[in-house]
């Protein structure tokens, strides 16, 4: 018998940044998909998860964001290109500095929007983690090829079309 791999899982930490009803989204550019998505990235191997948010919010949009003004609000365990991803939405309506592109080799800019009316093209996992966030739901599994697993199946929740 063979040994046995274990596969690795990417961590990756998004930001659902709320002022006056309205959430902050990014637009990436058309090389990479164009669809509107979350501050946030990629937790990297030395730092904790609310470090890698708070890095890559200052270094994405200028965001200068506390620890005790973050809350994790939802998990989503989801697969990209046969990757293991583990996605964490931190939830925040309080920060400091000035929101601004500073990586436009990225993102195409920073908008607000209502949070009733959020862009069709955002992309479909982070649409998902709001809506199920909004609806109190702290986990889901996304894009994986089981059949227990609804988000894959396609089926309808409120909210999502």
């Amino acid at each position: 018998m063979g040994a046995i791999k274990v596969n690795n899982h990417t961590c990756v930490v998004s930001l659902i940044l709320e002022h006056e009803g309205k959430l902050l989204m990014l637009k990436r550019p058309r090389h990479k998909g164009g669809n509107y998505s979350l501050v946030g990235g990629r937790v990297e191997p030395t730092e904790s998860v609310t470090h890698a948010l708070i890095r890559e919010s200052f270094e994405e949009a200028g965001l200068i964001l506390k620890h005790e003004d973050l809350r994790m609000v939802h998990v989503m365990h989801r697969q990209k290109n046969n990757e293991s991803i583990m996605q964490l939405f931190f939830y925040a309506s309080k920060w400091a500095g000035t929101i601004v592109n500073k990586e436009p080799d990225k993102c195409d800019g920073l908008e607000w929007f209502n949070t009733d009316e959020l862009p069709i093209n955002t992309a479909s996992a982070v649409l998902l983690a709001i809506i199920l966030y909004r609806q109190g739901v702290a986990f889901s599994e996304f894009n994986w090829k089981y059949p227990e697993n609804a988000w894959a199946a396609g089926t309808s929740i409120r909210g999502l079309k």
